[in-house]
């Protein structure tokens, strides 16, 4: 289960995520399309690396996670429904605000894979963009539920957002409702001054014991900082607009790695510092 977020302070716009999950090998991909930069962090899973997370160079950030929906939630999928990774990679390719994604997804209705052992258990999706729009995706009955941000920040755990878009913070139940509300109160006490080491703060106070890869990005400077396995210790900083990653906190510093290929695997990149 994991935890994200986006926050609009008065300083600084911050995007930030935990991925919780089994220990998976891991990948980081940063290529060019057309006239933007675009990054994926993905991870093997079935033997295939599946994106998990996307910025592009935009400002736009894209990040789906799990959710509890509930026993009685039952899928309404049909053929005419868009899968949904098919238009977030879309959307990283073409858009550069958030409101852009309606315009792609044209009142169609999107689909999630989903694990027939587990019929109640789906995903839904935080949209960004730098400018202070975003929203949480999430399936209904034969719809789309958007809940929008309010507060200058919008927080997002693994129960349906769409069910308490009425409700005090404090109200929220269901999986990683404790983690929502911690960050919820710590961003709204630190918004006129969060920033980078406070994204990092608040998602180690919400961390999990499978908790595999910490991102925090900066996008008005397009910088993406990454830890791993919950040592916040050792650092990496991305530059989307140059396309290298370099080892920052507890490594040697300076030392700059390009995406000559496009991609870099994290094992290789720690094996680097062993």
């Amino acid at each position: 289960m994991c935890t994200s977020f986006a926050v609009y302070g008065q300083q600084k716009t911050i995007y930030g995520m935990n991925f919780d999950t089994e220990d998976i090998d891991l990948k980081l991909k940063l290529y060019r399309y057309d006239d933007k930069n675009i990054f994926y962090l993905s991870g093997l899973m079935n033997n295939q690396y599946r994106d998990v997370a996307g910025f592009n160079s935009e400002g736009i950030f894209l990040w789906s996670q799990a959710v509890d929906y509930g026993p009685d939630f039952q899928s309404t999928c049909d053929a005419n429904d868009w899968f949904a990774f098919d238009i977030f990679d879309e959307a990283l390719k073409k858009t550069k605000k958030a409101s852009e994604f309606f315009e792609i997804l044209n009142k169609r209705v999107i689909s999630y894979p989903r694990n027939p052992l587990f019929p109640h258990l789906g995903l839904h999706t935080m949209i960004a963009d730098k400018t202070g729009d975003a929203f949480i995706l999430e399936e209904g009955t034969d719809t789309n539920i958007i809940s929008r941000i309010h507060n200058n920040f919008i927080v997002m755990t693994n129960f349906p957002n769409g069910k308490f878009q009425e409700a005090d913070y404090k109200e929220v139940h269901g999986i990683g409702a404790d983690r929502y509300i911690c960050t919820y109160e710590y961003i709204d006490n630190h918004i006129h001054n969060f920033g980078v080491n406070e994204a990092f703060e608040v998602l180690s106070k919400t961390s999990q014991e499978n908790t595999l890869c910490t991102i925090v990005y900066e996008p008005l400077k397009n910088e993406i900082y990454l830890s791993f396995k919950k040592d916040h210790s050792k650092k990496w900083k991305i530059s989307v607009v140059e396309k290298t990653i370099e080892s920052l906190d507890g490594f040697l510093s300076g030392n700059k790695i390009h995406f000559t290929n496009g991609e870099l695997f994290v094992n290789d990149l720690m094996a680097l510092y062993h």
